[in-house]
């Protein structure tokens, strides 16, 4: 009888454990609330790694303390904040309903946040019917914003508006949002590389080359190059071409056509320091491939920390040596997370990446063509 029972004291005892853990994360929320502006940052981090460690019951006791509608706004803040970071679908519908009632801007803004962090479709329709009542240019914006971040297709046509804003002064929304949104953009914005507004045109254009460095670009824009009438434009194609053509022929091809048919004399210029260029390109890629040692180990521990802590720790270095062209889809899954701090110092760090995903495809290119050993 004794032995018998021994499976259901063990689980008595890790339920009991449970509960203690989530009481404990519970009271260090309080302890939040409690201390305002004054709680330290390692008091947060403490919170988020309890809730990462074990969200499922911590998002179960948070949504039943949301019931409650005499929470105070302090508290809504924190708990609202707090579900996000769980992440559980079975949190959208308590976020939606505190959504709903409360007035605050803080708590309705936690509330959005912690949807797209659950990420899930019942979470971006939501995130749809609030955007469509939205007027506010700036508040359409960090809606779209968290659309990309889920990558919810849904939103693309939506972004169009994002698009057509001047380049001069809001490229950080296309960056952002598109950087997010990653490849699942690609197509839509392939749309609009011919669009008759110029600065939907241009972003699309700019997104594509610079930032998600999509290959899949390649041949629209050259194609577009021929037939664009925009100077600037067609400079920032040429742009593109060196970041989304791995095959050196292909671009020697284009910037050689480029150097014979071109007119402008600056553009003349460019297409003449590409075309020389590329010999370099090959040799620096060279060197890349002989000092790199491919590792899936030590990328697993790099990636880990630089995805965890949104590219602020990890050593980018040590990522791209033991990188190979097979860790691309994780890599630009990186880049996007990195996005996620929502800041201008994080463009320096999402393009570390692409200079790794540039490499490795260069390096993968340089392979095929060399003939296989005896």
């Amino acid at each position: 009888m004794f032995f018998a029972s021994i499976p259901v004291l063990v689980a008595l005892l890790f339920c009991a454990l449970g509960a203690a853990d989530t009481e404990a994360v519970l009271e260090q929320l309080d302890l939040v609330v409690s201390l305002g502006e004054d709680a330290e940052i390692s008091l947060h981090e403490s919170v988020r790694d309890a809730i990462e460690a074990d969200p499922v019951p911590i998002s179960a006791a948070l949504v039943e303390r949301l019931a409650d509608e005499s929470l105070s706004e302090d508290q809504l803040v924190i708990y609202t904040w707090a579900l996000g970071l769980a992440g559980q679908p079975a949190g959208a519908d308590m976020l939606m309903a505190v959504h709903a009632r409360t007035q605050s801007e803080q708590v309705r803004g936690n509330c959005l946040r912690a949807l797209a962090n659950i990420a899930d479709d019942k979470a971006g329709e939501y995130l749809m019917t609030v955007l469509e009542k939205t007027t506010d240019g700036e508040r359409r914006f960090d809606i779209l914003n968290l659309l990309a971040q889920m990558k919810f297709e849904p939103a693309l046509p939506h972004t169009e508006e994002i698009l057509g804003k001047d380049p001069a002064e809001f490229y950080w929304q296309t960056i952002f949002i598109f950087g997010k949104m990653g490849d699942a953009a690609v197509p839509f914005l392939l749309s609009k590389v011919g669009d008759d507004d110029l600065h939907v045109r241009t972003n699309a254009v700019a997104v594509l080359g610079i930032w998600l460095v999509a290959s899949e670009a390649a041949a629209p824009l050259q194609e577009r190059y021929w037939i664009e009438t925009d100077v600037e434009l067609r400079g920032a194609i040429l742009v593109a071409m060196e970041r989304t053509v791995s095959d050196a022929a292909q671009m020697r091809e284009f910037f050689a056509k480029v150097l014979e048919k071109e007119q402008d004399k600056g553009l003349i210029d460019f297409a003449r320091e590409s075309f020389e260029a590329i010999a370099t390109m090959q040799s620096e890629t060279e060197d890349f491939i002989a000092e790199r040692s491919p590792s899936a180990e030590l990328f697993q521990r790099e990636y880990d920390l630089l995805m965890k802590s949104a590219g602020k720790e990890g050593d980018y270095d040590a990522l791209g040596s033991a990188s190979t062209a097979a860790d691309e889809p994780a890599l630009k899954a990186l880049r996007e997370r990195i996005f996620q701090r929502d800041s201008d110092e994080s463009f320096y760090d999402y393009q570390q990446i692409n200079g790794i995903i540039i490499h490795n495809r260069l390096a993968a290119e340089i392979a095929s063509e060399k003939p296989p050993q005896p």
